[in-house]
């Protein structure tokens, strides 16, 4: 457990939470270990989930390009689960990787039981929201 709240301190989305809270964070999430070519999001399907990267690196891809490549600490798979909307974009395993993963069920309930987590997550996801708005400025 300390080795998960060690990488999810520093997770933006999480760096505002207190020692309590991201231990409630640890434990609802699944550590899991992804080789290199795996496809850990899919363009369209629906978000059951989001992960932390704890080890290794994705590839984001979008119409076809790759947008971006992301690595340990960087969360994947929360904004159209937060949205309740199909994904945006594939992700995909660059190299084997070890990720943290929470499904949608335990974080909502997560949310009720303790909504200081929401309250203190909401200005980090509302800067995410505006930096992948195509009206964004």
């Amino acid at each position: 457990m300390e080795q998960y709240l060690q990488h999810l301190a520093k997770v933006p989305m999480f760096s505002s939470l207190g020692h309590k809270e991201l231990e409630e964070i640890a434990k609802l999430s699944t550590e899991l270990p992804v080789k290199a070519g795996t496809k850990l999001i899919v363009e369209g399907a629906a978000a059951r989930e989001f992960f932390v990267i704890m080890s290794g690196e994705a590839e984001v891809e979008k119409n076809g390009q790759v947008i971006a490549t992301v690595g340990p600490g960087e969360v994947q798979g929360e904004l159209s689960l937060l949205l309740d909307r199909p994904r945006t974009a594939n992700v995909t395993a660059k190299t084997d990787m070890n990720i943290l993963v929470v499904d949608r069920r335990s974080f909502n309930a997560l949310l009720d039981d303790i909504p200081t987590i929401a309250r203190k997550m909401l200005p980090i996801v509302a800067h995410r929201l505006a930096d992948v708005s195509p009206d964004h400025d």
